[in-house]
């Protein structure tokens, strides 16, 4: 058995040839698949010249990636972004989204592989790659992110003059001081210049913090204070 699925030998019949192709074989093409953004990351890994080792699966769910930096260690969930029929690419059509949400959804998907690090005393990141657009915009751009994580910015306003009177994240929050803490970071796997490029996004309320001083300059961190 081979990452949980049976060894079993095909056989298929093309005229009157028998071709037998081996279970071996098979199930070393079904080890060997990665995503898109698999591939990518371990390009920017690679051109970066950082120290890493991708995850065998295990029957519990764990992260992609392994990577070294300097005496510390840190797990990435690699996650894309695929389909979404609000994307348009025809002419005259419009794309449209709810800010955050694709971002949301990844969150939820990677929080079985992120809880696995924090088991261990690993801080981990949940990493996004827009195969979707082609210009890696929709629903990875940075407030996509901040939204998601921290809630939708949101307006008081003085019902008689209009002006602002006070302004937040709101709603729709998917971190907290007890909601999702196995999140170090999230982050943006994206292409800049024929280069790849990695953007950080601090989770202020981690229970494992990131090590900000050993992180090379490839990443590009965005932290957050709480006020």
């Amino acid at each position: 058995m081979v990452g949980g699925l049976p060894c079993v030998e095909h056989n298929y019949i093309s005229g009157d040839v028998l071709k037998v192709f081996p279970c071996a074989i098979i199930s070393k093409n079904i080890a060997e698949m990665k995503t898109i953004s698999e591939r990518e990351f371990e390009r920017f890994l690679t051109d970066n010249n950082l120290q890493f080792e991708k995850i065998k699966e295990q029957s519990c769910r764990t992260p992609d990636y392994s990577v070294r930096f300097d005496t510390s260690k840190v797990f990435f969930e690699v996650k894309e972004l695929l389909e979404d029929e609000n994307f348009k690419t025809e002419s005259l059509q419009v794309s449209h989204r709810i800010v955050g949400d694709h971002i949301r959804n990844k969150i939820t998907s990677a929080r079985g592989q992120v809880q696995f690090g924090a088991r261990q005393g690993i801080p981990s990141v949940l990493l996004v790659y827009n195969n979707l657009d082609p210009i890696h915009l929709f629903g990875t751009e940075d407030l996509d992110f901040i939204t998601a994580m921290y809630g939708e910015y949101t307006l008081n306003l003085d019902l008689q003059s209009g002006n602002v009177l006070d302004s937040f994240h709101g709603k729709n929050r998917s971190l907290g001081t007890a909601k999702n803490t196995s999140f170090s970071a999230l982050g943006r796997l994206y292409p800049v210049r024929a280069r790849l490029a990695v953007t950080l996004f601090e989770n202020a309320f981690a229970k494992l913090k990131l090590p900000f001083d050993s992180l090379p300059s490839c990443f590009e961190v965005k932290r957050v204070e709480l006020t």
